[in-house]
């Protein structure tokens, strides 16, 4: 196969431009998963259970938006690209982060402007995170291309963090403060797509298979839903949606209960909460660099581990805290430091991995469907931060939470503590499971490829290498006789053996 792959290098500075979308990625998740909650019940005046019903509803209008925008980017052919024109198309709308941070208005604005930030990002981070495996497909490259992206995320996220502190600090009415930090921030996230779009490319369109004509819209919509399940029969991919959902969903909500369990459970002042959260980002940028190296050293998988065992180590640390004597400002540091260095490994590996699973899938599929896996990486980033928020939310109302109150009742902070420690600590098990199961490695992705290559250059299935069969059945897990396309075999097998014998 001829691609632009083939003909063009990938140098840092393709690599820098790339990465730095990571900078409205990384940056506006983090300011939503650690103050959205907090502006909507603390500011804005909704109640925790209006502001969960945002989330909820956002995930609603979620998993019909991204579905649609990712096969439209598999799908769409433009003398701009199939990928790019989206970020072309939806960077500017990008501004519209800035209006979610306005107070004074009702539960529809806020409604409304959540609705249409999360189509943006949608249609602008989908087609963006395919981008790595369509200029190269080296294993090596990609690694760095998602290590940059963690780097300018995670300096991002500790700029988000520490920013908007120092509005606070200097503007009185936390109103007018908020509507300072939305208005900066839009602006910063929407910069960096000018350079996205100019130092990145696509596969060469002449190397793309034919758009899949499906008749019309309902059939289109019915067609991609199907395309998006058929992403869950690649064995790799579900560990690796085990590790992504599992650890995104612990830290988050980690991050937007640490303002409550520090002010209402261990008693610190909120200048002081905002001092640990800014440790703990700075240390997650160091925690990028900390697993970057063990990921190339020992494997992406056994990195994750490593980084769960510190989030757990961490979570019972500040389990602890109440019953200690000491400086609890000072000892809340050290969690934080903890926390950070996980954070950083527990985000990285994911995108470092995912950047390699549609390869397992054209081995099975015998396509290159990297848009619908962006797809779904995409709706399930949404559908964990929404489901943190939710559960936070829900938990805080259903523990008697008072909006806007400077003191909650006993059985409120006993509630939150419980909240705080108990649902991520499951939620990093399940993550911890999911990458002791994961078998997705550099040696592996190697074979997967070289046999890949084969079978593209018109190789029999039956020259197989005993090993590539081997790989290619343990990472998709599959038979290797119904791989390349060829899925449909197995259905008929079965059916076959299912019928009864005339």
């Amino acid at each position: 196969m001829t691609t632009t792959t083939q003909k063009r290098q990938v140098g840092w500075k393709n690599i820098i431009a790339w990465g730095s979308g990571d900078i409205f990625g990384s940056g506006a998740g983090t300011i939503i998963g650690l103050w959205m909650l907090y502006f909507y019940t603390q500011v804005a005046g909704l109640s925790p259970i209006e502001a969960g019903l945002i989330f909820a509803i956002a995930k609603v209008w979620d998993g019909f938006t991204d579905p649609i925008v990712a096969y439209i980017t598999d799908n769409i052919r433009t003398r701009f690209g199939r990928r790019r024109v989206f970020i072309l198309f939806g960077a500017p709308f990008l501004l519209v982060f800035g209006l979610m941070f306005i107070s004074g208005f009702g539960f529809g604005y806020y409604l409304a402007t959540y609705l249409l930030f999360n189509t943006m990002n949608t249609i602008v981070m989908t087609p963006y995170s395919t981008l790595p495996n369509e200029m190269t497909d080296d294993y090596q490259t990609r690694t760095k291309m998602s290590s940059c992206r963690m780097t300018f995320g995670q300096i991002t996220a500790f700029v988000v963090t520490f920013i908007p502190g120092l509005i606070m600090a200097r503007v009185t009415d936390q109103a007018e403060a908020f509507m300072y930090i939305g208005a900066l921030f839009a602006v910063l996230f929407t910069l960096p797509w000018v350079f996205i779009y100019r130092y990145t490319w696509e596969c060469d369109p002449a190397s793309l298979p034919p758009k899949e004509e499906v008749g019309g819209f309902k059939d289109t919509l019915i067609h991609l839903y199907k395309e998006m399940a058929t992403t869950f029969q690649l064995k790799a991919f579900r560990f690796h949606l085990m590790m992504y959902i599992g650890g995104s969903v612990a830290l988050d909500i980690f991050g937007s209960l640490f303002m409550h369990y520090m002010t209402m459970v261990i008693g610190l002042t909120p200048t002081q909460g905002g001092t640990a959260l800014s440790v703990m980002t700075a240390m997650q940028f160091v925690g990028v660099t900390l697993f970057t190296w063990v990921a190339l050293k020992s494997g992406n998988s056994n990195a994750f581990k490593i980084a769960i065992v510190f989030m757990l180590t961490s979570l019972a640390f500040f389990g602890l805290l109440p019953g200690l004597d000491g400086e609890m400002a000072v000892l809340v540091l050290v969690g934080a430091v903890i926390m950070g260095l996980a954070r950083g490994g527990i985000y990285l590996i994911p995108w470092v991995v995912f950047n390699s699973i549609p390869d397992v899938d054209e081995a099975l599929s015998g396509k290159r469907r990297a848009g619908i896996f962006s797809g779904v990486m995409t709706l399930g980033r949404k559908i964990c931060q929404a489901t943190a928020m939710l559960i936070a939310s829900i938990g805080l109302q259903y523990l008697g939470f008072e909006s806007g109150a400077e003191v909650q009742t006993l059985d409120t902070i006993n509630g939150i503590y419980w909240l705080f420690l108990l649902a991520p600590t499951v939620l990093a098990l399940l993550a911890l499971y999911g990458a002791i199961r994961f078998k997705l490695n550099k040696e592996n992705h190697e074979v997967l490829v070289t046999e890949v290559n084969r079978l593209k250059a018109g190789g029999s299935k039956e020259d197989a290498p005993a090993e590539a069969k081997q790989v290619v059945e343990m990472l998709t897990g599959w038979e290797y006789e119904y791989i390349w396309g060829n899925k449909a075999a197995k259905k008929k097998a079965k059916k076959g053996m299912l019928e009864p014998a005339n």
